[in-house]
């Protein structure tokens, strides 16, 4: 029970550290001087897009990696239990395949985005 009170609040450190960090990428001067928009990108809609999925795609690629860390905890925590084990193998696999469709899902939207714009891959 000791680990998982450590896993727990290392995951609650981590999520913290995620939201100090979107708060500094978040520009108020920049923001109150625009005009043409209310994000700070001169209202483009495609640049507010592409960060709006920017922050979904790190927010799914945190979710796998909790998985993930659940799996090797599972597979830690079995106790030489079989089923255990194969529980814990099976949802590390799972995030390993998470990350991946994540991946290549972020960078299709990325492609088909930059084909919306005149062949320019947004970044």
């Amino acid at each position: 029970m000791h680990i998982m009170k450590k896993i727990v609040t290392s995951l609650v450190a981590t999520g913290l550290v995620a939201q100090v960090n979107l708060a500094q990428a978040i520009n108020v001067t920049q923001t109150q001087d625009t005009t043409t928009g209310d994000n700070g990108t001169g209202g483009d809609f495609i640049e507010t897009l592409n960060n709006i999925l920017g922050y979904l795609v790190g927010l799914l690629y945190f979710i796998a990696v909790v998985f993930a860390l659940y799996g090797g905890f599972q597979i830690l925590t079995a106790g030489g239990d079989e089923e255990k084990v194969k529980k814990g193998k099976t949802t590390l696999i799972q995030a390993v395949i998470g990350l991946v469709v994540i991946f290549l899902a972020s960078n299709i939207i990325r492609w088909v985005i930059g084909l919306g714009t005149g062949g320019t891959i947004v970044t």
